[in-house]
């Protein structure tokens, strides 16, 4: 097995993974096809970040799990804490891009 298909083995678990945690999470606060949808774009989005910066991405989507469990026992609208776990991907996924950039620019 080459590392391209490591990689690729991988992603798609990771992708599968988070899709499937993503719809648990979800289905809790709203009806099927929001949490579906919502499943769908978070395993597509940790799926490409995982290829741009391999498991900082995996990392990033924790935390936002984290940030959505917390945020929705605090806040009074599920859809405010699926705003603040999203911000919290977003900011993750960002710091993620930026360590990756620091890490490939010191290699020579």
């Amino acid at each position: 097995m080459c590392a391209m298909d490591l990689i690729l083995v991988l992603t798609s678990v990771f992708m599968l993974a988070t899709g499937v945690t993503t719809y648990l999470v979800a289905r809790r606060d709203m009806r099927q096809v929001p949490a579906a949808a919502i499943a769908v774009a978070a395993a597509l989005a940790v799926g490409v970040g995982f290829l741009f910066t391999l498991y900082l991405a995996v990392a990033a989507y924790v935390g936002a799990v984290v940030v959505w469990l917390l945020a929705r026992r605090f806040l009074s609208s599920p859809v405010l804490a699926l705003a603040a776990g999203a911000g919290a991907f977003g900011v993750g996924l960002i710091g993620s891009v930026i360590v990756m950039g620091f890490a490939l620019s010191g290699m020579n």
